[in-house]
């Protein structure tokens, strides 16, 4: 990858909770181990993850735009409401893109989803699964319009770079393939921190019950987690429940519900799904990748009033989501429990991000475009 000369390599990951800069990781340290210069530029949360997953990257601070939701089902209409402040965000990220630019020299910025993170004098990439988003059903006519908005956004791009497969075989489904991929787009594969280290997950045997893992912006995340830890009580096994809260120290609750944990290092997030016969989380796109790679089956939760999460629920075909939500699962043990097929991992991936990504920034320097 990029064999001939080593080059300095900005990520820009948007803060919108971890699944950003998660998903991101496997790319971060694919072009450290081959000897480039890595420079992530996020929020000071993010530099903080990725620091504790990766000590040896410099990071540098690069701010980002705070949405606010709702505790209710109208979170969309707060979040569209903060709709002007937030298409203001591009030109801000394009003005400290020129001052890191000045500073570093990289010879490719690559985003993820933060669409002002480009410079016209460097080969930028953006990473994305939002070709198509989601509305509310009173909005869906203006689907159509936003792809051709985000279409042309993307074109001010060298390369786009899509972590799915090919419509078959889809875990973003219409969210990627309901409408014609943008000339610059690739498909990579999914892309997930769990990336490489799910060869053992049949060698572990899941002797624990219900692990819920608890993410996204407040006050949802803690909405969630009372909820799951009220319905968890009712029934038996040996339940957890990891928070996303940082720092990674562990705590467990002294009266009797699943036990808490704080944020994990990945490796041993990774341990602590396979130990568990079911997961449940909200339906994140990155989390739905992480469980392909590790193989498991997963009840996924979508965070009330965001649509793309719905539609990934509905996707996946998870069903039971609602009685979730109402807290009305029946009386079971779940440690003798199948738990649904969420998602169905393929045995051999059509694509490897590796590959596609060789094959793409190769070309890009017999343009001399970097």
């Amino acid at each position: 990858m990029l064999h001939e000369e080593k080059k300095t390599v900005l990520f820009c990951p948007l803060d919108w909770g971890l699944g950003h800069i998660a998903r991101d990781l496997p790319l971060i340290r694919e072009f450290s181990r081959n000897g480039h210069r890595v420079i992530v530029a996020a929020s000071e949360k993010l530099r903080q993850w990725l620091h504790a997953e990766e000590p040896g990257i410099e990071t540098v601070f690069f701010e980002g735009p705070e949405v606010h939701y709702s505790g209710k089902q109208g979170a969309f209409l707060k979040v569209l409401l903060q709709l002007p402040g937030l298409l203001q965000w591009p030109a801000k990220e394009k003005k400290r893109i020129k001052e890191l630019v000045s500073i570093y020299h990289p010879q490719l910025i690559i985003s993820d989803n933060r669409y002002g993170a480009r410079h016209q004098k460097v080969f930028s990439v953006l990473i994305t699964h939002q070709l198509c988003i989601k509305l509310p059903k009173c909005l869906k006519w203006g689907e159509y319009p936003l792809y051709l908005l985000v279409k042309q956004s993307i074109k001010r791009f060298d390369q786009c770079w899509v972590p799915d497969f090919p419509k078959n075989n889809s875990l973003a489904g219409d969210l990627v393939h309901k409408y014609p991929l943008p000339s610059n787009a690739l498909l990579t594969g999914p892309l997930s921190r769990f990336d490489g280290i799910s060869a053992d997950h049949n060698n572990i045997k899941s002797k624990k019950a219900v692990l819920g893992i608890l993410s996204g912006p407040e006050p949802q995340r803690s909405l969630f987690e009372n909820l799951l830890t009220q319905v968890l009580k009712k029934h038996p096994g040996q339940h957890t429940l990891l928070t996303g809260k940082t720092p990674s120290d562990m705590s467990s609750n002294e009266t009797s519900g699943p036990v808490l944990l704080n944020h994990q290092p990945t490796s041993e997030m990774a341990r602590l799904i396979r130990e568990h016969r079911l997961i449940i989380s909200r339906s994140g796109y990155s989390t739905i990748m992480d469980m392909y790679f590790l193989k498991k089956n997963i009840l996924i939760v979508p965070t009330p009033g965001q649509p793309e999460q719905e539609y990934l629920a509905t996707h996946h075909d998870q069903k039971n989501h609602k009685k979730i939500l109402q807290s009305q699962i029946p009386e079971t043990d779940f440690s003798k429990t199948t738990p649904p097929d969420a998602i169905r991992p393929m045995e051999k991936s059509p694509l490897n991000f590796r590959s596609v990504l060789n094959t793409y920034l190769q070309k890009a320097e017999k343009q001399k475009k970097i």
